[in-house]
């Protein structure tokens, strides 16, 4: 007896178990497959790439989510957990890229990429039925509801944090015109978020706020007299808040950051003047700076016009030929029989004066040669006679 009810609860606890696989089993198989099997607790970097915009990357850090690129600030935390959202969004139907027109779907060229880590997902055109969106991802293109695109065409400037100072390290000691702000004011200012984030266009006029960290960094804004619109000109950002700020001062407050190094006034020295180099590109610059051999030395001594040229200086006087032909440069010869030489006397003037001849009676004393206005006796005309 006692055999027979041990049997039958063996057979009652198999019964259940098996009831409690099968129900699990359907139940597993009723839930649709995610489009990305990633915990988004686990990601630590995004990326969207869009054809002709700037690219989007996201980090995660231990103070939160912060935008590296374009800009370089605190991240949406809201838009971020939109966006994620799109990893466990349901796939209602897939089937492998290769057997699809994938310039049909969009899918060629990729204009829209997204990257969470190591996973890459390329984001195509619409299903004209359904209307839902084509998205390839390790060599399968699923289909999904059209419910993320706008986030990932969204602007850089809609990821940017609303909150006016980054919450990772709150700002020590602000000031207003350089007038520092008491600690009530300042303690206000830190968390106070925006109620939307714009471009900053058109006036850039504003009150000065600074503000200033523990390790010395400072950042500054530009507040409008009303308090309600925030500037930073490093950013091109402006904050407009809901209400505007009271703004109290106590010039009597002490900056506890480390002191901001003073600026070099130390004179500069004159800054080298431009050179010009020759029109001729190969020259050296040390050939431009060297003198002119051709310029005339401005310390040399003032020389006679009239002086006779010595035979040792640099270069030969110019000479006038008279022949009775120009025979141009390196000719010789007679006339058009070249191998002949022209007869003595030829082309000489024979009333020139004879600078080696000259009369006895005439002559400079020393030198050999007649003085101004002698008559020089040519050799081929024969010297009057003298009388006695």
């Amino acid at each position: 007896m006692a055999a027979r009810w041990l049997a039958n609860l063996l057979l009652a606890l198999m019964l259940g178990l098996l009831a409690l696989g099968i129900h699990h089993e359907l139940t597993v198989s009723r839930l649709p497959q995610t489009l990305a099997g990633i915990d988004p607790a686990d990601l630590r970097l995004i990326e969207v790439e869009r054809t002709g915009e700037p690219r989007i990357r996201l980090e995660r850090t231990g103070d939160g989510w912060r935008m590296l690129e374009p800009l370089t600030l605190d991240a949406d935390p809201g838009r971020l957990d939109q966006l994620l959202a799109l990893i466990a969004a349901p796939v209602l139907r897939s089937f492998p890229a290769p057997s699809a027109a994938l310039d049909e779907l969009g899918l060629d060229p990729i204009k829209l990429r997204l990257r969470l880590d190591g996973l890459t997902l390329a984001f195509g055109g619409l299903d004209p039925l359904g209307q839902r969106r084509y998205v390839m991802a390790d060599g399968l293109v699923h289909l999904i509801d059209d419910r993320f695109h706008h986030l990932l065409i969204a602007p850089p400037i809609d990821y940017c944090s609303r909150a006016l100072l980054p919450h990772a390290e709150p700002p020590l000691f602000a000031t207003l015109n350089g007038v520092p702000l008491a600690a009530k004011s300042l303690k206000s200012l830190i968390g106070l978020t925006a109620e939307r984030v714009e471009p900053m266009t058109g006036d850039w006029s504003g009150e000065p706020v600074q503000f200033k960290f523990a390790d010395g960094n400072a950042l500054r804004f530009l507040v409008s007299e009303d308090r309600r619109r925030w500037s930073r000109p490093d950013l091109k950002l402006r904050y407009v808040l809901t209400d505007g700020m009271l703004l109290e001062l106590d010039p009597t407050a002490i900056d506890p950051t480390p002191p901001t190094p003073p600026p070099d006034l130390r004179p500069k020295p004159p800054a080298a003047p431009s050179l010009t180099l020759p029109s001729d590109t190969g020259a050296r610059t040390d050939d431009a700076l060297a003198p002119d051999p051709t310029a005339p030395d401005p310390g040399a001594p003032e020389t006679d016009p009239d002086a006779p040229v010595p035979t040792d200086s640099v270069g030969a006087p110019p000479s006038v030929k008279l022949s009775p032909d120009d025979m141009g440069e390196g000719r010789a010869g007679f006339g058009d029989e070249l191998y002949k030489d022209p007869p003595t006397g030829f082309g000489v003037d024979p009333f020139a004066p004879d600078p080696e001849a000259a009369a006895p009676e005439t002559a400079a004393p020393g030198t050999g040669a007649p003085p101004d206005g002698a008559w020089r006796v040519h050799p081929l005309i024969a010297p009057p006679a003298r009388r006695p």
